[in-house]
């Protein structure tokens, strides 16, 4: 039940923050007031809990880890990467699993960089996209400038909020040692729908999605196995996931937005180490969303639509994709 200063527009809508991490939660200090009508889960990527968890500023915390994956899944545990943010879709399942209406998902990298960033997402969440015609003027109040069809407007429903960032860039590392660094300042309200027939690239930093969207949420092994060996892929989990689920909501009619709510990144990691991490996905990625774009559905269930693109032949015939095809099955058979 939503209490406190969102009640007026969501009155019995339960919201969960889902927060993957390896480091200090202090980052939180800096949100303080900001998800007072939230529930937090704290995904620890670490064997036990090494790290303290807050103990305001929620309506309830959950702190999981490696052993909690394991209690829950057994022998399936492996369908969690480790040593990879992609372990956050854990938490969505449990953010699921306990009635969760929305999902925000936030890096600990990441500070305020405008006011109202839980309601800006709902806001996304509960607006429709045009259908047939892109708006150029992205403001979500003006949007529909003169020209603008009336019956294009306002049509489908929204799936995922994908919020940017002021600061620093989310940059592939190649991109980033070729030219460095690249602050970027706040920018004014935006909301740009993503068109229908096109991908994007999904950063998991800033990013809300509704329930009914958690099946296609499932972020890729990528980093380490239970066991600490490696999948051979590394920082692709949300690119990958964000193209599966791009492909799926178009075919169900569901929009995604792209803007406002910014938060501010202080980029954590070293663009050195990145570029070894992300080496290998890069051709990979640069075939699968051209492999994924050939597919179609026979159906308009969203858990059986994700079945279909696991098991539709589109992947790479290699032992990664194999097992990853399996993990998205098993995650599937979750909802």
């Amino acid at each position: 039940m939503m209490r406190g200063k969102f009640y007026d527009i969501v009155m019995d809508m339960n919201i969960y923050v889902v927060i993957p991490t390896i480091r200090t939660l202090d980052f939180l200090e800096a949100w303080r007031g900001e998800f007072e009508d939230c529930h937090l889960i704290i995904v620890e990527d670490h064997k036990e809990k090494e790290i303290q968890a807050p103990t305001r500023g929620f309506l309830s915390i959950d702190h999981y880890t490696w052993k909690d994956i394991r209690n829950d899944f057994g022998a399936n545990e492996w369908i969690f990467p480790r040593q990879n943010a992609g372990i956050r879709s854990y938490g969505f399942w449990k953010a699921y699993q306990k009635g969760a209406d929305v999902i925000i998902t936030l890096d600990d990298d990441c500070f305020p960089a405008e006011k109202r960033f839980v309601q800006k997402h709902l806001d996304n969440l509960a607006s429709k996209a045009p259908s047939s015609w892109f708006a150029t003027f992205p403001h979500p109040d003006y949007m529909y400038t003169r020209g603008f069809p009336y019956d294009t407007r306002n049509v489908h429903r929204v799936g995922i909020s994908h919020g940017l960032w002021s600061n620093k860039m989310d940059m592939d590392a190649k991109t980033q040692l070729a030219i460095g660094n690249v602050n970027v300042a706040a920018y004014p309200p935006l909301r740009q729908y993503i068109p229908f027939g096109y991908y994007f690239p999904m950063s998991s930093m800033n990013l809300a999605f509704t329930r009914e969207i958690t099946p296609l949420m499932y972020f890729p092994l990528m980093g380490k196995d239970p066991q600490g060996g490696a999948w051979g892929f590394d920082r692709y989990d949300d690119i990958w996931a964000g193209i599966f689920a791009k492909k799926i909501l178009d075919h169900l009619g569901v929009a995604v937005v792209n803007g406002s709510p910014f938060v501010e990144h202080k980029k954590a990691s070293d663009p050195k180490k990145n570029l070894i991490k992300e080496k290998r996905a890069m051709g990979v990625n640069e075939q699968l969303w051209q492999t994924i774009t050939s597919l179609s559905f026979s159906t308009h269930a969203t858990t059986r639509c994700y079945r279909e693109l696991a098991s539709a032949g589109a992947f790479p015939e290699t032992k990664y994709f194999r097992r990853l095809t399996k993990a998205m099955n098993i995650w599937a058979a979750m909802f």
